[in-house]
């Protein structure tokens, strides 16, 4: 078998996760010693896994890793020392300063880095700073930091004092920001103007980490004008940090069809396309799992090789992306999707009156976190738009300021004045347009035993009429625990560019 570490030798090197399975599994093993010259801790130096109790600091799988690489001759990369999930949960926020936080903090990377200085190749200092719901003024990148404990009690400049501490602890290691979604426009420009701006006043910051947890959906081109992008920051360097490719619409099947291996597979292909351009400024691609069955996203098939630890055609495909897609050249997909709302007149808060033949499934995965999805129903008169929609979810949570993190239906209306109207669970409401103008409209909310349920009515002030085509899309906000939104999921849009475009809308044609 070729190895991809061999093919890429003269590129950047190619990194998986570490994860104490390793030390048990011969097959993984073999995996990782034929394909991978670095390795990213998956799990066991998560802050809060790594120092569950104050002062209490758990190194035992840590520096079992960090013998493993030795032994097995890989290069290692720290993941990670400031993050908002998995943190130090132990912290009492009402009754911490700022001091106390900041000592807190700089107690932590002092702890970990002093006992592996020299040994880690590069660290992800910070990680998932930027909030998903980057919609204006991307300068301003403080106004998109997301809500942290640490940006809670510290202030915005916790973003410097990471880097700084970490810098202090180890002068030759390079740091990194990390994030997932940083081929989304808003996204990607809000971390680039906190990148120059903080390394222009000398925070030592010194990578940025562009995940990779993409679907077979994902834009490519958004990709590329991420790469281009942080191209032109001075002295940065940029590595793929946690690259896995999911298969849309593989997520009710057990197995990987042979039409949806292929997709990927040229998916792939086509990534490392990008990926050799730009070479000269990618250090590092690191996939995020070996095979399918121990990926944290392995319900949707992401990674390379098969639960059996057998290839799969991804593989061969990153090995040789030329001659592969000649063998399985790419076909050009329309991805714009037209739905049909029917005509009636159903009345808000009973379910019998709604007609439910043509559905729209709100399923298209826009973040890493794959969470709560719809079945949703649009019908219309003259007067009115009506939706429905059925949202599946895990867990329910209202607890965030700003409604965009709450669990709720968007609904996108239009093109040249775009008008968005948001419902949380608990019939919650807000709108905006483009014009600046309210947007006048009824809902109803309820809690279902799979999730909720949203029903809204949008009067039009222009008749409708059968034929007419209105660009439309709809989008599921999904909240974690902690009252943060971690997943997105759309009817048609694929960039999450919403609402500043709609480019990507889909298409709703009026019958009757």
């Amino acid at each position: 078998m070729k190895s991809l570490k061999e093919v890429y030798k003269n590129s950047f090197l190619i990194g998986n996760i570490y994860r104490p399975q390793v030390l048990e599994n011969e097959a993984l093993r073999q995996i990782l010693h034929q394909q991978f010259n670095v390795i990213t801790a998956e799990n066991i130096m998560k802050p809060a896994l790594i120092q569950p109790k104050q002062a209490e600091f758990n190194f035992t799988e840590a520096d079992k890793m960090m013998n493993y690489a030795k032994t097995n001759n890989f290069k290692v990369v720290g993941h990670t020392l400031a993050w908002h999930q998995q943190t130090l949960n132990w912290i009492d926020e009402a009754n911490t300063s700022k001091a106390a936080a900041l000592a807190i903090l700089k107690n932590h990377i002092v702890e970990i880095m002093s006992r592996y200085k020299g040994e880690i190749i590069a660290w992800d200092v910070l990680n998932e700073a930027i909030e998903d719901n980057v919609n204006a003024s991307t300068k301003d990148w403080r106004q998109h930091l997301r809500n942290t404990p640490w940006l809670r009690l510290i202030g915005s400049d916790y973003v410097k004092y990471v880097f700084e501490i970490a810098h202090e602890l180890d002068p030759d290691a390079v740091l990194y920001y990390n994030d997932y979604n940083l081929n989304y426009q808003q996204k990607r420009e809000a971390t680039y103007y906190m990148i120059k701006e903080l390394t222009a006043s000398g925070v030592p910051i010194h990578g940025i980490g562009m995940q990779g947890h993409y679907h077979t959906n994902t834009p490519l081109d958004t990709v590329e004008a991420s790469l281009k992008l942080f191209t032109k920051l001075p002295n940065i360097e940029i590595s793929v940090t946690e690259l896995d490719v999911t298969v849309t619409g593989s997520e009710k099947t057990t197995t990987l069809s042979a039409a949806h291996e292929i997709e990927q597979a040229q998916y792939y292909a086509t990534l490392f396309q990008i990926y050799k351009k730009y070479a000269a400024n990618i250090t590092r691609i690191t996939f995020w799992g070996t095979d399918d069955q121990s990926s944290w996203r392995g319900e949707r098939f992401p990674t390379l090789f098969n639960a059996n630890y057998t290839p799969k055609k991804a593989f061969d495909a990153i090995l040789n992306p030329e001659k592969f897609l000649k063998l399985y050249p790419l076909v050009k997909r329309d991805t714009t999707q037209i739905a049909v709302a029917n005509y009636g007149t159903p009345t808000l808060g009973d379910d019998a009156t709604w007609n439910k033949i043509a559905p729209l499934s709100v399923s298209r995965q826009l973040t890493a976190w794959e969470g709560g999805v719809a079945t949703s129903y649009v019908m219309w008169n003259e007067n009115n738009l009506y939706i429905l929609a059925d949202v599946t979810v895990k867990a329910l949570n209202a607890s965030a300021d700003n409604i965009q993190h709450k669990d709720a239906v968007d609904v996108y209306l239009g093109k040249d004045d775009i008008q968005k109207i948001t419902v949380t669970f608990e019939n919650e409401t807000a709108t905006s347009s483009d014009a600046n103008k309210p947007v006048i409209f009824e809902s109803f909310a309820k809690i279902t035993k799979t999730g909720y349920q949203v029903q809204i009515q949008i009067p039009f002030t222009e008749k409708l009429v059968a034929g007419q085509i209105i660009e439309f899309d709809l989008q599921v906000n999904d909240a974690n625990e902690h009252g943060v939104r971690q997943s997105v999921a759309t009817w048609n849009s694929l960039t999450g560019q919403k609402p500043q475009t709609a480019v990507d809308f889909g298409s709703l044609k009026l019958v009757k």
